[in-house]
């Protein structure tokens, strides 16, 4: 297999032999891979160019690529297309050349991907990892950090923000470049390509590295445009995440007001207070007391007109949500098993209406309308859940149709 470590630059002639040449040392521990260097430059008007290619007449595993425009974003992703297409690279790894990070960390990097992992991180923030920059850089990792667990939804990742990665092949192909602003200036590409490949199904593991400032040269790094991009993009996926929760709560308000109409209607002749019917749909059957009890619930007027309003609800919200709500996600087996495994999924949603609805009228005599209404909101949440985890689960590929980054 042939591991591609590729490593953007712009004016690093003080830096890249020695990054070269470290990474080479490196190799030596990874004896079955065939392990290459790729220098993707931002046409350095210094001598970077000059020095990589002189190392390249000596050695064919170190190979220059001019990218010709300026940006990290730029650099990462066609020096990654070009290491897959030319180069014939399985695997991807990518650093800083600044002597920031040390590729001695590169071989357990890649025993995780041997394992099975599909991105390995190398993060600062973990136990035992290192960030040795000045109080300004830390504090911006860290808030990063912070902001994007807190707008991404993803509380196990502790890095976001750094470069030093290891991927496969596969992964790099899946991930979807037309939503990546990797064309952008600051190093946004490094937080956002981590949301495109967690939104493209990765396995991911982090391992800890020290993170050292550079000794030579000087730093690109722009922090007030890259804090504003990251916070720009964190909204940008806190508003993607929101959308199935908004369409969920819209589904949730149209049927709780199916649900309170027909119970109403069921039980009293009701619309909320308004008297609609001359009697109840369901006077037939007698109210509490004449009603069979089992243990303490009385199977009378309220429990049946409970029971056919929720389950007229359910109906709703299957199709609903099978056909807008979630789409867009993973839907498995026929819609009948689909319906099936929802009506069985919202047993707790029912059970927990229907036990604020007897709770509200016989304990603490109000009306049945308030029961159902506390009700729906306790239950809404843990449907949500259920909905997510078991019967529209989220498609590992789903939205890559378009790759975009030729």
């Amino acid at each position: 297999m042939r591991l591609v470590v590729n490593i953007p630059t712009y004016n690093e002639e003080d830096n890249i032999a020695d990054v070269i040449k470290n990474v080479l040392k490196s190799a030596k521990s990874m004896p079955k891979l065939d392990v290459h260097v790729l220098i993707s430059d931002s046409h350095s008007p210094d001598k970077t160019a000059e020095i990589v290619k002189e190392i390249s007449k000596t050695n064919q595993k170190v190979h220059y690529l001019d990218v010709k425009e300026r940006g990290l974003g730029i650099g990462i992703v066609k020096g990654h297309r070009y290491a897959v297409d030319k180069l014939k690279a399985d695997i991807l790894a990518q650093m800083d050349g600044d002597m920031s990070h040390d590729p001695s960390t590169l071989p357990e990097m890649v025993q995780f991907i041997e394992a099975g992992y599909d991105l390995v991180v190398g993060s600062r923030l973990m136990k035992e990892g290192k960030n040795l920059l000045g109080w300004h850089r830390r504090l911006f990792t860290r808030g990063s950090a912070f902001y994007c667990k807190l707008a991404w939804g993803t509380f196990s990742i502790s890095e976001y923000t750094n470069s030093y990665r290891v991927f496969t092949k596969k992964l790099f192909e899946n991930v979807n470049f037309a939503k990546v602003p990797w064309r952008s200036k600051t190093y946004i590409i490094q937080p956002a390509f981590l949301y495109a490949a967690l939104l493209a199904g990765a396995k991911v593991k982090e391992v800890p590295i020290t993170f050292r400032d550079r000794k030579k040269g000087y730093s690109k790094a722009k922090i007030v445009s890259y804090t504003f991009d990251v916070l720009k993009f964190g909204i940008k996926v806190r508003i993607e995440r929101s959308k199935t929760f908004i369409k969920f709560l819209s589904v949730g308000t149209l049927t709780y007001f199916v649900n309170a109409i027909l119970l109403g209607l069921l039980y009293r002749g009701n619309i909320y207070s308004m008297k609609v019917l001359p009697n109840a749909i369901l006077s037939f059957i007698p109210v509490s007391h004449p009603s069979t009890k089992i243990l303490f619930i009385y199977l009378d007027r309220l429990f049946v007109s409970s029971l056919i309003s929720i389950e007229a609800s359910i109906i709703i919200n299957f199709f609903f949500h099978d056909s807008w709500t979630f789409r867009h996600r993973n839907r498995e087996g026929s819609k009948l098993k689909r319906f099936l495994k929802f009506n069985l999924s919202s047993v707790g949603s029912p059970i927990i209406q229907l036990a604020s609805i007897l709770t509200f009228v016989q304990v603490l005599h109000t009306s049945e309308q308030v029961g159902l209404a506390v009700g729906v909101i306790i239950g809404l949440f843990v449907n949500y859940t259920v909905n997510l985890i078991w019967i529209w689960k989220e498609h590992p590929n789903q939205g890559l149709s378009e790759k975009g980054a030729n």
